[in-house]
């Protein structure tokens, strides 16, 4: 005669369900959030940051409850299996891809430099010149730059800097704000091996350093239009950037005021972020060249604004990707810099470059044509 299982194993495994139930309301909670704009329910924003710890836990309970031979593990996998496209733009389990011959391919980089480290945050007077020296050792044939920083006085002379790169022949720049003076740009930058036809700029409503520009380029004797993207910053203060630390570590706020301050500021970003995505991804869908988007998202690839500008895209990481492909130093888990583009071309060699020139990682991959006009 089978025995009664043991009363605390019945509770326990109670408890198990009921934890698991919750992480899967949190689970499709995320889901969601990739479709809903944060302006309509911005909630949904701050759930989908901890998405990787959500999958994660997810996952842990998939393998208990295999072992257990419990029905609940398929309820897991579907869940997990219904927005696949989302944990394969989070994690790629595939082992570092080896490099490949790029003398037939595009390299494409996207670095939000921090302005070369202009006001010195990394206490070292060399980061400036270290910066360049990468960038000189990489030559890409694209390179997308946010928090560009030039000086037309000769005091920091950027572009004239660049320029040497072997690669690097013509640049397509604007100012953050359109009204600066013209002996300095504060803004963005791409700098490319190819002529430059056409070029433009899709302004912000409401923002003052965040921007996105287009640049025409003739590769091959066919039109490909670059975007390069700064979606908008949270703007911590240094005050803020102790908060998050503190939340980051789970230690207990000293300034409840102070982490209102910046919860407001995060319900911000995550609302015109969205809203900056859907004025790319509109302008995106008129334009008729083969595509190339890159930039500082400043959001994870579960957020709205980042699946709003991937649909229909291919993204580097996703084809050759691996592990997380975290891009902000402060932050194990955020992959917030990306190099999406269209069915046109296929990617390899997609690299963070883990050098701490800047509060962001580097991100290259090298593009192929798969097609042709």
């Amino acid at each position: 005669m089978k025995g009664k299982r043991p009363f605390t194993g019945i509770v326990l495994e109670r408890m198990l369900q009921i934890i698991n139930s919750v992480v899967l309301i949190l689970l499709v909670a995320c889901y969601a959030a990739t479709e809903i704009p944060p302006a309509d329910f911005w909630p949904l924003a701050f759930i989908t940051m901890g998405y990787p710890i959500i999958l994660a836990l997810t996952v842990a309970f998939t393998i208990y409850w295999i072992l257990r031979r419990n029905w609940w593990l398929f309820l897991n996998i579907a869940v997990l299996v219904y927005r696949w496209d989302v944990t394969q733009a989070t994690v790629q389990l595939r082992q570092g891809i080896a490099a490949t011959d790029s003398t037939d391919g595009i390299k494409v980089m996207t670095f939000n430099v921090r302005l070369f480290d202009y006001y010195n945050w990394s206490r070292n007077k060399e980061t400036r010149h270290w910066t360049y020296d990468f960038l000189f050792n990489q030559q890409p044939n694209i390179l997308c730059i946010q928090e560009f920083y030039h000086d037309n006085t000769g005091y920091f002379p950027t572009i004239d800097t660049l320029m040497i790169v072997n690669s690097i022949k013509h640049a397509h720049t604007e100012n953050y704000v359109t009204k600066l003076n013209r002996k300095q740009l504060w803004g963005m930058a791409t700098l490319t091996s190819y002529p430059i036809i056409e070029k433009g700029r899709l302004n912000f409503e409401g923002t003052f350093g965040n921007l996105g520009i287009y640049t025409d380029l003739l590769i091959n004797d066919d039109t490909v239009r670059v975007y390069n993207v700064h979606l908008q910053s949270i703007r911590l203060s240094k005050e803020g950037y102790e908060i998050l630390d503190q939340l980051v570590e789970k230690q207990e706020l000293e300034d409840m005021g102070q982490g209102r301050l910046l919860a407001n500021q995060m319900i911000d970003a995550f609302v015109k972020r969205g809203q900056q995505a859907d004025l790319i991804a509109e302008h995106m869908a008129a334009c008729p060249y083969p595509i190339i988007l890159c930039g500082d998202f400043n959001d994870v690839p579960s957020s709205y604004a980042y699946q709003r500008l991937a649909k229909g895209m291919k993204d580097s990481f996703r084809e050759s990707g691996s592990g997380y492909g975290n891009t902000y130093v402060r932050f194990p888990f955020f992959r917030i810099d990306n190099i999406l583009h269209g069915t046109a071309f296929t990617t390899t060699d997609h690299t963070v470059h883990p050098y701490q020139l800047s509060d962001h990682f580097a991100v290259s991959a090298i593009l192929h044509r798969t097609e042709q006009p």
